[in-house]
C-alpha cells in the first residue's frame, strides 16, 4: 500500500520512535526499513505518512519479513497519533497483543493478521474511532468479551479468523449499529445462542461463523438480518431441523453455507421465492432429493449438495446457464446424461463416490477440475479425452472398473497438473509422452493398482516439477530411471509391489524434498549405503521391505533423516497435499499404505508428523545403528526377518512416540534392556525368534504383550512366558520380592490384566480404522491413546500392589 503524500516535516521525537521500533526487530530483509536512516525526513520514508504537523499517522509495513517480539515497551506504542497501523503478513512477529494498543485514540485501521501473536485479546473498548480490525491467522486464544463491542460506534469490519478463540460469541456483535462484516471462522467458539433479545443490526452484510464448535438450536435470528449478503454457519454442531423457507426474507443474500453443521435441512417449500443466490452449500444436510426451488435460481454459480442421501439421476434443470461449480459427490446417484443446455462455463465438476455406471461419456470441455472417482464406470477411457479436456488441471478417474490402455491424448491437456487413474484395470505401458509431460505442469501422477507393464521411460525432462509419483501394485519392471533425479521437488515416490530389478536409487540425491519412499516387494538388491551427498532431511516414511537388500544398515544415510528427530515441530493439521492452482480450496491429497502389526493399512492422509521405518524381510546384517536412537518422533520401526546381530540396544527405550516395534526373526542376543519399559505408547511388540536371554523386565505394560511377542528365544524367562526364572527379577520400580519366599499367583491378577486388555481391544482398533482416521482429529486420537496408556499404567500399578500384598510387603 503506497504511503500518503504529506507536506509536514517529521518531528524529531517521531523519527527516534520509528528508529527504536526498527532496532527492536530483525528487519534485515525489509525493503522498506533498510531505507530508514537519520539523514532523511521520516515523513518521506517508505511506509510512513505524516500529518501537516509532522506527526506519524500511518505505518504500512505489511509483508516486510519482519521478526521479533512486539510488547508494551516497544516504542511503536508511543506514536499516539497513528490512524493506520498495518503489520500484516510478516509471519514471525510474536508476543501477546499489548494492552497499550488502547493508547491509539485516533486509530482507524489496525491489521496484525498473518503473524504469530498469541495470548488473550486485549480490550479495544477505548478505540472509538476504529473502523477496521484484522487479527486473523495468529495464535490468539481465550474469550473475546474483553471488548465491549457495542461501544465501538464506527467499527465496520471485525476479522478474527483462524485463531484459537473460545467461549461464546458475544450477542452484541449482531446488534452493532456500525458492523458490516463479522469473520470468526476457524476458531473454537462453543455454546449456543439461545433466544435472542433486542434489536438486530440493520447494516450487517457478512457473517462467517464456520469451522467452530457452536451447538444447540440453529440461530434462527440470522434470518431476520435482512441486509445479509453472505452467511456461513458450516462445520459446527447445531441440532434439529432447519426450514430453508426461513431465509426467504433475505432478498440480498448471495451466499448461503450450511454444510456440515450437524443439522437436517427442510427444502420442501413452494409458496415464496428463495433468494436468487450465487452460491449455495448444503453438503451433509440429510437431503434425500434435489430441492425443487433450485429450478428458479437463474444466477446460481456454485452449488454443493455433496455427502447427502440423494438417489436417482441428475435432473436436466440443474445445469443452469451460469453454473460453473457443481459438487454432487458422496450421494447415491446412478445416472449421468449429457445435458442439452450445459453451461460453457462449467469449470468444476465433482461426482465422486456415487454409483454411476456404464460408459465414461460426459466430459465438459471447459472443466478445470473433473473428479469421477469411486463410481462404477466400466469402459475404456475415451481415446479423445485429452483433446476434449484440453484445459483441465485435475482429472481423477480412480476407483472405477476402467480397462484398456492409457490414451496418449491425455498429453494434449495443456495445463494437466493432477492425473489419478489408480484402482482400475488399465493395462499396457505408461505412454512416453506422459513421462515427458513431467517437465510441464504435471505435479501428481497416480497410476497405482492397475495392470500396467513395461518400464518407465528414462526421458524425464530436466525441468521436472513432479511432486507425487505413485505406481504401486502394477507389473512394471526394469530400472528406476536415472532421469528421475531431475524431479527435485519430488515428495512421494511409491514403486512398491512391482517387478523392478535394480539397486538402491542413490542417484536421487537431489530430491531433498522427498518425504515418502516405498520400494516394497520388488527385486531390489545390494547395499543401501549411498555417498555422503545423498541426504533426505524431510523423509518421514521409508518402506524397503521384501527385497534382497544386504549389508549393514546405513548409519550415514539414517543420520540425514531430520524429520524423524524431535526438533521438527509441524502443526498436527499439516498433511501432504498438492494444491490445484486455478481452483480455490481444492487440492489432491496423498495417501500411502503402511504395514503395522502385520496388517496393511491405508493412511488416507499422510500427516507430516507420522514417521515410520520398515526395512523388514531383507538380508541386512550387523548391529542396529545408533542413529535410530535420535528418532524421537518415530512411530513405527520394523527390522524383522533380517540377519541382524548384537545386543538389543537400550536407546530404543528413548523413542517416546514409538507405537510398533518388530525385531523378530533376527539373531539379536543378550538381555532385553530395562529401558524398553519406558515406551508408554507401545501397542505392538515382537521380539520372537532371536537369541535373547535373561528375565523379561517388569514394567508398566510390557507384561501385557502376548507370549508370542517373546517366543523362540531359548534363554528368555518370566511373564508373560510360562518359563520361570531362577534369579531374582529385575525391576526398575523397586527391590526384589523373592526373598519373602512367597510365590505370586498370576491367576489372581488375571482380572486386572483382562480389564486392561479389554480396554485396549476397544480403543486401539479405533486408532487405525479408516473412519476414525478420517473423522477424528489427530489431537483427539492422541488424547484418547494417552488416556488409554494412563489407564494401562494405572492398572499395572494396581497389579503390582496386589503382588506386594500377596507377598506380604
Amino acid at each position: 500500500m503506497a504511503a500518503l503524500s504529506v507536506s509536514g516535516q517529521c518531528q524529531r521525537d517521531q523519527q527516534q520512535l520509528l528508529l527504536g521500533f526498527k532496532n527492536n526487530l530483525n528487519s534485515s530483509s525489509s525493503i522498506k526499513l533498510m531505507k530508514w536512516n537519520l539523514g532523511t525526513d521520516c515523513c518521506s520514508w517508505d511506509g510512513i505518512a505524516c500529518d501537516t504537523d509532522g506527526r506519524v499517522i500511518r505505518l504500512d509495513l505489511d509483508n516486510q519479513f519482519l521478526s521479533g517480539e512486539i510488547n508494551n515497551s516497544n516504542s511503536l506504542f508511543r506514536l499516539q497519533h497513528l490512524r493506520h497501523l498495518d503489520l500484516a503478513d510478516n509471519k514471525q512477529l510474536w508476543g501477546q497483543l499489548p494492552e497499550t494498543l488502547e493508547k491509539f485514540p485516533h486509530l482507524i485501521y489496525l491489521d496484525f493478521s498473518s503473524n504469530s501473536f498469541s495470548g488473550p485479546l486485549p480490550s479495544f473498548t477505548s478505540l472509538r474511532n476504529l473502523e477496521k480490525l484484522f487479527l486473523s491467522d495468529n495464535q490468539l486464544n481465550g474469550s473475546i468479551f474483553s471488548t465491549n463491542w457495542s461501544s465501538l460506534p464506527n467499527l465496520e469490519i471485525l476479522d478474527l479468523r483462524r485463531n484459537s478463540f473460545s467461549g461464546a460469541v458475544p450477542p452484541t456483535l449482531f446488534q452493532s449499529e456500525s458492523l458490516k462484516e463479522i469473520f470468526l471462522a476457524e476458531n473454537q467458539f462453543s455454546g449456543g445462542f439461545g433466544e435472542f433479545k433486542g434489536e438486530l443490526s440493520s447494516v450487517l452484510e457478512v457473517i462467517d461463523l464456520s469451522h467452530n464448535r457452536l451447538q444447540g438450536q440453529f440461530p434462527m435470528f440470522v434470518s431476520e438480518i435482512q441486509g445479509l449478503h453472505y452467511l456461513s454457519l458450516s462445520w459446527n454442531k447445531f441440532s434439529g431441523l432447519i426450514p430453508l423457507s426461513a431465509f426467504q426474507k433475505l432478498k440480498n443474500l448471495e451466499t448461503l453455507d450450511l454444510s456440515y453443521s450437524n443439522m437436517s435441512v427442510d427444502s420442501s417449500f413452494t409458496n415464496l421465492p428463495f433468494p436468487d443466490v450465487y452460491e449455495l452449500n448444503l453438503a451433509s444436510c440429510n437431503l434425500t432429493k434435489f430441492p425443487e426451488f433450485l429450478k428458479n435460481l437463474s444466477f446460481l454459480q456454485i452449488l454443493d449438495l455433496s455427502n447427502n442421501r440423494i438417489h436417482g439421476q441428475i435432473p436436466s434443470w440443474i445445469w443452469t446457464p451460469h453454473l460453473y461449480h457443481l459438487n454432487l459427490s458422496l450421494n447415491f446417484l446412478v445416472e449421468l446424461e449429457r445435458p442439452s443446455n450445459m453451461s460453457t462455463r462449467m469449470s468444476v465438476l465433482d461426482i465422486h463416490g456415487n454409483q454411476f455406471q456404464g460408459k465414461l461419456q460426459f466430459l465438459p470441455q471447459s472443466a478445470f477440475y473433473l473428479d469421477y472417482s469411486n463410481n462404477n464406470f466400466s469402459s475404456v477411457i475415451p481415446s479423445e479425452i485429452g483433446d476434449i479436456l484440453y484445459s483441465c488441471d485435475f482429472i481423477s478417474l480412480a476407483g472405477n472398473n476402467l480397462h484398456g490402455s492409457i490414451p496418449e491424448s491425455l498429453c494434449s491437456s495443456t495445463y494437466l497438473a493432477v492425473l489419478d487413474l489408480s484402482n482400475n484395470s488399465l493395462s499396457g505401458s505408461i505412454p512416453q509422452c506422459l513421462v515427458r509431460k513431467m517437465g510441464e505442469f504435471l505435479g501428481v501422477l497416480n497410476l497405482k493398482q492397475n495392470n500396467l507393464s513395461g518400464t518407465i521411460s528414462d526421458t524425464i525432462p530436466e525441468d521436472c516439477g513432479l511432486r507425487t509419483l505413485d505406481l504401486n501394485q502394477n507389473r512394471l519392471g526394469g530400472k528406476v530411471p536415472k532421469s528421475l533425479a531431475n524431479c527435485r521437488m519430488l515428495e512421494v515416490l511409491d514403486l512398491g509391489n512391482n517387478q523392478f530389478d535394480d539397486t538402491f536409487p542413490c542417484h536421487l540425491n537431489s530430491t531433498s524434498e522427498l518425504r515418502v519412499l516405498v520400494l516394497r516387494s520388488n527385486n531390489f538388491r545390494g547395499d543401501v549405503n549411498c555417498a555422503a551427498n545423498t541426504t533426505w532431511p524431510m523423509l518421514q516414511i521409508i518402506d524397503l521391505a521384501s527385497n534382497s537388500f544386504s549389508g549393514k544398515l546405513p548409519q550415514g544415510l539414517l543420520m540425514t533423516w531430520n524429520s524423524m528427530k524431535p526438533n521438527k515441530a509441524e502443526p498436527y493439521s499439516e498433511h501432504l497435499r498438492y494444491e490445484v492452482q486455478r481452483v480455490v480450496d481444492i487440492y489432491y491429497q496423498d495417501s500411502v499404505r503402511v504395514t503395522m502389526k502385520g496388517r496393511e493399512l491405508e493412511l488416507v492422509k499422510i500427516l507430516t508428523i507420522f514417521t515410520s521405518i520398515d526395512l523388514s524381510s531383507n538380508k541386512f546384517e550387523g548391529h542396529i545403528p545408533e542413529a535410530i536412537g535420535d528418532f524421537k518422533a518415530l512411530y513405527l520401526l520394523n527390522l524383522s526377518n533380517n540377519a541382524l546381530t548384537g545386543p538389543l540396544p537400550s536407546f530404543l527405550g528413548n523413542l517416546p512416540k514409538l507405537e510398533a516395534l518388530d525385531l523378530s526373526n533376527n539373531h539379536l542376543a543378550g538381555q532385553i534392556p530395562l529401558q524398553l519399559t519406558n515406551l508408554n505408547f507401545l501397542s505392538f511388540l515382537n521380539l520372537s525368534n532371536n537369541e535373547l536371554t535373561g528375565r523379561i523386565p517388569l514394567g508398566t505394560q510390557i507384561q501385557l504383550f502376548s507370549e508370542a511377542s517373546f517366543e523362540n528365544n531359548a534363554g528368555l524367562c518370566g511373564p508373560p512366558l510360562e518359563v520361570q526364572c531362577d534369579s531374582p527379577p529385575t525391576s526398575k520400580d523397586g527391590p526384589s520380592n523373592s526373598g519373602t519366599g512367597k510365590h505370586v499367583n498370576w491367576n489372581f491378577v488375571s482380572v486386572e490384566i483382562g480389564f486392561v486388555c479389554g480396554i485396549g481391544a476397544v480403543i486401539l482398533p479405533l486408532m487405525f480404522c479408516k473412519r476414525w482416521r478420517d473423522d477424528i482429529s489427530l489431537d483427539t486420537r492422541e488424547k484418547a491413546v494417552a488416556i488409554t496408556r494412563r489407564i494401562v499404567a494405572g492398572c499395572w500399578l494396581g497389579i503390582k500392589a496386589i503382588i506386594s500384598f500377596v507377598l506380604g510387603k
